[in-house]
């Protein structure tokens, strides 16, 4: 019995790899660089410590890095437990920690407009695998189109929408969603920035307990130490509003990051969240502390 289990999570994986792959290749063929002014490549391999699971934001996780797609083909192999973990408001305040590895890749194109204004339209996907709670593990892949624009020599806007698909290793939580977000940039120095940003998203899933309205407003800072190393600040409030219950999950979170640039297009990062989730049904407060180590490329 255990090695049929193990035979269906090993196939599982191998599909959502082989899903990574294909939504890869077809970004790079609908978007080929030579219809754009520029590229898009990115790339990024997140590991990731949480030492208190809250299920229900599990997406929200996967979804922090900066690309979001890719094809490596071992990460299955972070998945090993059998653990199951969704989330829950029956009062408990703490789960087992777990990490987990995300790889996410996006690719596309821009064309400038004007001198000041340029159009984007990209594809997206990660794969997210815990080690315990494998029915966490997730697979995310879209499209995403929008515009950015530079308003003057210190403040730049970028306003875009995206639709995604998102299955997990418990399939009730299988869904698809929309989105936008609005973001502005102040360059108040040379080596000094400031960013807010507004996302709102309609994730609808297959059983209804799952679906949700989510708003994130957020501001960030950071500073360029170096040529070759910055640091960030920043803070963000998602509300999440859940349609079947009527309940409600707001969370808060504090970041500070580092990353250093290797090469022209590799740079590695170092990261630390510290979260508050409040869930409106039963009162009940959890903390989570987030420690991520990224590897990034980008074209």
């Amino acid at each position: 019995m255990k090695r049929h289990h193990e035979c269906i999570r090993s196939k599982k994986k191998q599909a959502m790899t082989g899903t990574l792959i294909a939504a890869l290749v077809l970004c790079v063929s609908v978007f080929p660089a030579r219809a754009y002014a520029g590229m898009i490549l990115d790339a990024e391999l997140r590991f990731t410590y949480e030492d208190n699971v809250v299920g229900l934001l599990s997406d929200q996780q996967a979804a922090r890095g900066g690309g979001s797609g890719g094809t490596m083909m071992g990460m299955g192999g972070m998945g090993g437990g059998n653990g199951r973990y969704t989330g829950s408001s029956s009062g408990s305040t703490r789960s087992s920690g777990d990490y987990y590895a995300t790889l996410s890749a996006e690719a596309g194109g821009y064309t400038e407009v004007s001198s000041n204004t340029a159009l984007f339209a990209k594809g997206f996907a990660n794969h997210s695998s815990y080690n315990t709670y494998t029915d966490l593990d997730a697979t995310i892949g879209g499209l995403s189109a929008g515009i950015n624009t530079v308003l003057n020599d210190t403040v730049s806007a970028r306003l875009s929408a995206l639709g995604k698909i998102k299955r997990f290793g418990d399939s009730q939580r299988n869904s698809t969603a929309y989105a936008a977000n609005f973001g502005l940039k102040e360059k108040v120095t040379p080596a000094w920035w400031v960013r807010e940003f507004a996302e709102y998203e309609k994730n609808s899933a297959d059983v209804s307990v799952f679906s949700y309205t989510g708003a994130t407003i957020g501001i960030g800072t950071g500073y360029n130490v170096t040529k070759s190393t910055s640091l960030s600040l920043g803070y963000s409030y998602l509300d999440q509003k859940y349609e079947d219950s009527g309940g409600a999950i707001r969370t808060q979170t504090a970041s500070v990051s580092a990353e250093h640039t290797l090469m022209r297009t590799w740079s590695v990062g170092a990261e630390y969240d510290h979260q508050v989730s409040q869930v409106s049904t039963s009162g009940t407060s959890n903390t989570d502390n987030i420690l991520s180590l990224v590897l990034r490329y980008s074209y």
